[in-house]
């Protein structure tokens, strides 16, 4: 009775001399089904034969083990036992087995069925026992349900085929003789689609209505996308007004379908070998369209082969690409692009590459689930610069393409791909401008890609149903894997929200606040202009754009350098205190340049034209103002050594300390040159400014621009020659910094002059190009506002650069603010 609880349980049996392998039925054992697996009371082989000829089946009575070249004997096991190797735990050759297919291998049994009157049918009473059977009229062949389970796990996760797996199971069976375990490959193949389906059906709420499967109907999709009369109610009439209970207007954009189309040209599939014997379950029912409407409407659809207008794009050119060997060169469709859920019924196959009608049917199609009542939706796609130009054109020459009249589809790129087209492309298209779009990347397609191509090889060379159902599961289950992470991952996204206001917002006051109130409001009004504009418009947006319109000329830099000169100090003179302190923090920067030239240079080119008797000696008594400097006091002792200017200290309050100031009574010296260093300071960052923005602009007008090796060099040494300018005064000011420490300044200047760190000089990223990869969160260095409209006023061309800093800085700050909105509206 305890091998009756546990019929699938392996045995081993002594022969004297060692255990072997055996098997239940061996000793005898039957499984019986019904009446708690104990003998039916109206058991006979008549009855039997009765059974499963009376089963109730119109037509001739086929079992699972028909047409197998393993299994045509009709002798008794008992005869054929000597076929098979001792030590092999199953029975082959035996037409009145059942073979059982368990996790632990391949089984096979004497199952006796329930013969009683009213008793139901032979597939009814295994799949009562947890067996689903292969055949539905004369079973010979049964899966347990958890061997079904086990290999769908699987082949989600580890991308295991039925081939592989069925392998393993064989080898489980018996390590030694694999190749004898009868094979149940094909049957398997065919009960998962089947098991498959079912699941579907009583995870979506079929399993006890009786009701119509619409497209799209066993597929999940993202819990948290506005969906009417599912997650949301639309505001109307007086409805609009009173968010969260309040008076503000709720924002039109509030309520968006966010969506991001993308190709994938590794999920191929090979020409069918045996199209009449291809039967779909679930064609269109899930994430893969349906077969037949989609054929008719790439029979409609015309395209012209075209070129990508803005650089090179694989995904345009590729769409004039054949491959006669394939009956899909991939795949394509729409996921939400704020969770990255696949959209129902939008997922297309390619026939000549990622054409523009297959994205079409794939778009249209999205806009339909669950989208009645949205008016707004935002659309991200890698080619949209070339794609949306006459989408609804293309919508409405077609007789199956449909989407709502009033609906405004606004185009945008991923903030990866944008990088790839033209400089232009990125304010025109990129998620950071577009007003309502939040924190969007509109990347999250690609990652979806990544447990799809688990299984992409092995559903190449599958029938086409059999394909599209593999694919349903396996994006069912990534949008199931999405939706139990959701409320993880929007708290995420809300501790970033928080922290992406408060960082961005006090980025945006600081130019801000400093900026001239005028140029301000002429900056908001373009602002709001090219919003308005840009549906129409994409160019519009260029105002985001530094735009050069007076470029100053040779003549005008070289009355900018004369002038420059003119301010070096003359000869010296006696002067005030202030004077001759400022003439030391001329002398300062003066060895600061020098010791960048001596570095740059080598330290040969001043002791050339020194000879013997213009050596001097240095005076100790001046280096001993600098308490560190006793080593270099050491070396300079020797008379021979040659004079080092650049380390000369200066008798500068700063040098002498506090103390030592104190003890000579010049104590109001030190109120002075503080004075004197927040000037100096000023005048460093001034230039460090100035010398960026124009470095900025070499590269935006020069250096992209060149079309030759000799205008590049030239670009090249215009760059170097502005970074050594930066060089120089960023040296400047982190020893006026240091200085301001000596001379115990108070917190209030010291928190005004921060310390310089190498990445705040960084042109190449948010100083040279605010709209340049991997910028989207990165804002100006906090020296950039500290006199933003003293600075616009020397020069037109640094008022543009500030300009745009202001528009982006704005753009940050409010694509935070409506991040921040959608999450605590819940549509996000």
């Amino acid at each position: 009775m305890n091998h009756q609880r546990l019929p699938f349980h392996r045995i081993s049996q002594w022969t004297g001399a060692f255990f072997e392998e055996s098997c239940l039925v061996k000793i005898g054992m039957m499984m019986w089904l019904g009446h708690a697996r104990t003998p039916c009371p109206w058991e006979d082989d008549t009855g039997e034969s009765a059974f499963f000829t009376d089963g109730g089946a119109e037509g001739p009575v086929t079992s699972d083990s028909e047409g197998a070249s393993d299994e045509q004997s009709d002798a008794p096991f008992a005869q054929e036992a000597h076929n098979l190797p001792t030590g092999v735990p199953f029975i082959k050759n035996n037409k009145t087995m059942t073979t059982i297919v368990d996790k632990s291998g391949v089984h096979t049994h004497m199952v006796k069925y329930c013969t009683c009157p009213g008793a139901p049918s032979a597939d009814i009473q295994l799949f009562q026992m947890g067996l689903f059977p292969a055949s539905f009229l004369e079973p010979k062949t049964a899966f347990l349900f958890d061997v079904l389970d086990d290999f769908l796990l699987d082949n989600l996760e580890c991308g295991t085929s039925a081939m592989n797996y069925y392998s393993k199971l064989r080898r489980m069976t018996t390590r030694v003789f694999p190749h004898l375990v009868p094979d149940r490959y094909r049957e398997l193949m065919r009960v998962t689609r089947q098991w498959r389906k079912l699941k579907l059906l009583k995870w979506n709420g079929f399993s006890h209505e009786d009701k119509e499967v619409m497209p799209g109907d066993l597929a999940l999709f993202c819990p948290a996308c506005p969906q009417p009369g599912i997650n949301v109610t639309l505001p109307t009439g007086d409805d609009v007004k009173g968010l969260n209970g309040s008076d503000l207007e709720m924002p039109r954009w509030l309520y968006s379908r966010s969506l991001v189309m993308d190709g994938n040209f590794k999920a191929e599939h090979l020409h069918a070998a045996n199209l009449s014997n291809e039967v779909s379950l679930m064609d269109g029912r899930g994430f893969m369209v349906s077969d037949r409407i989609y054929k008719e409407h790439l029979s409609l659809a015309k395209e012209a082969i075209q070129r990508s207008e803005c650089n090179n794009h694989r995904a345009v050119n590729q769409a004039n690409a054949t491959r006669h060997r394939l009956e899909a060169t991939g795949i394509g469709g729409c996921a939400c692009a704020r969770h990255g859920c696949f959209v129902p019924h939008a997922m297309v196959d390619f026939q000549k590459g990622e054409r523009q009608m297959n994205m079409n049917y794939a778009l249209c199609e999205a806009l339909k689930v669950n989208a009645e009542g949205i008016c707004r939706a935002l659309t991200f796609y890698d080619v949209n610069y070339q794609y949306h130009k006459h989408l609804k054109d293309r919508i409405a020459e077609s007789p199956i393409l449909q989407i709502h009249q009033e609906l405004e589809i606004i185009p945008g790129i991923g903030l990866w791909h944008v990088h790839g087209h033209q400089d232009s492309c990125y304010v025109r298209y990129a998620s950071n401008f577009i007003k309502g779009a939040g924190r969007i990347d509109g990347e999250i397609m690609e990652t979806l890609w990544v447990p799809l191509n688990i299984i992409s090889p092995s559903a190449r060379g599958m029938g086409t149903p059999h394909r599209k159902e593999c694919l349903d599961y396996q994006m069912n289950d990534c949008d199931f894997m999405k939706m139990i992470r959701m409320s993880k991952s929007l708290c995420r996204k809300y501790r970033q929200a928080v922290k992406g206001i408060a960082e961005s917002t006090q980025a945006f006051q600081k130019l801000h606040e400093t900026a001239d109130p005028r140029q301000v409001q002429d900056w908001e009004a373009q602002e709001r202009l090219v919003q308005a504009r840009r549906l129409r418009d994409p160019t519009a947006m260029d105002i985001y754009e530094v735009q050069l319109q007076k470029v100053p000329t040779r003549k005008q830099r070289e009355l900018q350098l004369l002038a420059s000169q003119g301010q070096h100090p003359r000869q010296a003179r006696r002067r005030g205190a202030a004077t001759w302190l400022a003439e030391g923090l001329t002398i300062e920067e003066a060895q600061i340049t020098l010791q960048m030239d001596w570095v740059d240079k080598g330290r040969t080119f001043l002791s050339d034209g020194l000879g013997d008797d213009d050596i001097q000696p240095m005076e100790l008594q001046l280096l001993t103002l600098q308490d560190d400097s006793q080593d270099e006091t050491d070396e300079l002792e020797n008379d021979y050594r040659v004079f080092e200017p650049e380390k000369v200290v200066i008798p500068l309050p700063s040098n002498l300390g506090l103390g030592r100031c104190a003890a000579l009574g010049v104590t109001n010296l030190v109120d002075q040159e503080l004075t004197l260093r927040q000037g100096q300071a000023n005048d460093a960052l001034h230039n460090i400014r100035v010398h960026l923005a124009d470095k900025a602009v070499i590269f935006q007008r020069t250096v992209r621009t060149t079309k030759s090796q000799a205008a590049s060099t030239r670009a090249w040494a215009q760059v170097h020659s502005v970074d050594r300018a930066v060089s120089i005064n960023a040296s400047i000011y982190s020893k006026c910094q240091s200085q301001l420490c000596k001379l115990a300044a108070d917190d209030a200047v010291l928190e005004r002059y921060q310390q310089l760190l190498k990445e705040h000089l960084k042109v190449s990223t948010a100083v040279a190009d605010p709209n340049s990869r991997g910028q989207r969160n990165n804002m100006l260095a906090w020296f950039w506002s500290m006199d933003v409209q003293g600075d616009s006023n020397s020069s037109d061309w640094l008022n543009e650069f500030y300009r745009v800093h202001w528009l982006c800085a704005k753009a940050l700050r409010d694509c935070w603010a409506e991040e921040m909105l959608l999450l605590m509206n819940g549509s996000v």
